[in-house]
């Protein structure tokens, strides 16, 4: 059953059980009104005849007591037993005993007529053992007022009952037309796989926008992820060709017969070269793969100045001509060691590669910059680690594009000094399984610098 179906069966059921409810409980309330109130005339009327009875003036006729409605008059019964239950009076419309063998005390009693109608019976016995006063009245008009009024109530449920139905069936109508739509919409795009199509939004409804908008936002998620999907294998693709182009050349040469020792010697050198660069590309990918699915990141309260005095002390015989510069205090960083010295070194690596042989690198933790923004270096619970160059800078539009995969600012300058493009976008993904990020900062032609930002260690 569909959920609109669902909705209004329950909710003309739920409405059913309460318009049944309450109908009992007008039937209920009414019954015991006109119960009590047939109670209360015969309790009035027996207790005046006992009084009667007492003063000896016990009258004829109806017995009804003075100044009584003529609404009341002939409707109740009246009988007057002694102590040895011998009829003393009866009245006028009282042609036979009142049903039900009179007993001692004083109670109220429904009882039915050989004609099987029902009747209020009321004996009070009367003090000093006159004898019994029995008083009763014909329950007929009670019982006709109550059908009358169950028949009402009858047709009451049933008007409230269809109009509630139809109301119900406008209002989940326009609750579930647009769900609807919603879904017909979302089958079509997951059967068409067209993840570029989004899903009506309708703003009539709150819960529904939610749900449209949501649907969106994984649409949008989806197409992202299958175009990065897709720009990969393109890229991969790509990356792969020349190098396995090469091969084929290179494998080619090597098999000719009059290829001299010098040439093959060279063109071996290639081969390796390029077989070289096909294993970072692999082990680049794999390692990006582990790192965005499962990485296995341990963390632990690192200090930093004996870390990074150790990571650059091994760099100082690969300068030459450059300055590599550290300044560090005792800061306190939450990291995994193995991960935090993998991300520098890319970031080293590209800074003696790129910068220039007459570079200016250094290493900083904590300070100024003059250019990179100061709220990024000030934010609390946070520590940051800044490699920086003098190099040629990189322009702010391409800030983000320097960690998508194989991305590179000089395709040919990179693949000839040995990167694949996979160093960046590896090291982001690290620093983002450590709870911290990597951001870059730059000012073209003056300088760029890479920021490792960090969680403080808790003391």
């Amino acid at each position: 059953m569909s959920l609109f179906g669902r909705l209004w069966w329950s909710l003309a059921l739920a409405f059913g059980v309460l318009s049944v409810a309450l109908g009992l409980g007008e039937y209920s309330t009414l019954r015991r009104a006109l119960m009590s109130n047939v109670d209360r005339n015969l309790e009035l009327r027996a207790l005046w005849l006992a009084h009667q009875l007492q003063a000896g003036t016990l009258p004829d006729g109806l017995m009804e007591p003075p100044h009584q409605s003529l609404e009341e008059l002939g409707k109740v019964f009246v009988e007057v037993l002694d102590g040895q239950g011998q009829l003393v009076r009866r009245s006028s419309n009282l042609e036979q005993a009142i049903p039900g063998e009179p007993r001692s005390g004083t109670y109220f009693l429904t009882v039915h007529t050989p004609g099987g109608n029902p009747m209020r019976i009321h004996q009070l016995e009367v003090a000093g053992s006159l004898g019994v006063v029995r008083v009763a009245e014909s329950l007929e008009l009670a019982e006709s007022s109550l059908a009358n009024s169950v028949v009402k109530i009858l047709a009451l449920w049933a008007l409230t009952s269809l109009l509630a139905a139809l109301i119900s069936y406008r209002m989940l109508r326009h609750i579930c037309r647009p769900l609807e739509a919603l879904s017909l919409k979302a089958r079509w795009i997951a059967e068409s796989g067209e993840v570029r199509e989004r899903v009506p939004v309708d703003d009539t409804v709150r819960e529904v926008l939610q749900v449209s908008s949501t649907i969106n936002g994984l649409l949008d998620r989806v197409e992202k992820l299958l175009s990065a999907q897709e720009r990969l294998l393109q890229d991969t693709s790509h990356e792969l060709r020349n190098p396995l182009t090469v091969l084929k050349i290179d494998l080619e040469l090597l098999s000719r017969p009059d290829l001299d020792s010098d040439t093959r010697v060279e063109v071996g050198q290639e081969v390796q070269g390029e077989l070289s660069r096909l294993i970072e590309l692999v082990d680049g990918l794999m390692q990006i793969s582990w790192a965005e699915t499962s990485p296995q990141i341990a963390l632990e309260s690192l200090l930093l100045e004996p870390f990074l005095k150790q990571l650059v002390a091994r760099y100082q015989p690969l300068t030459g001509d450059r300055q590599l510069e550290l300044r560090v205090g005792s800061q306190m960083a939450l990291a995994d060691r193995r991960r935090l010295e993998q991300i520098l070194r890319n970031l080293l690596d590209n800074a003696f590669r790129y910068a220039g042989s007459q570079a200016r690198i250094q290493v900083w933790v904590g300070g100024d910059s003059n250019w990179i923004p100061a709220e990024q270096l000030k934010r609390t619970g946070d520590v940051f680690i800044v490699v920086e160059d003098n190099g040629p800078g990189i322009e702010s539009k391409y800030w983000e594009k320097l960690f998508e995969r194989y991305f590179r600012l000089e395709p040919d300058r990179s693949r000839q000094a040995g990167g694949v493009g996979l160093g960046l976008p590896l090291a982001r993904v690290l620093a983002r399984a450590m709870g911290g990020e990597l951001t870059v900062y730059s000012q073209p032609g003056q300088a760029c610098a890479f920021l490792v930002r960090l969680r403080k260690a808790p003391h």
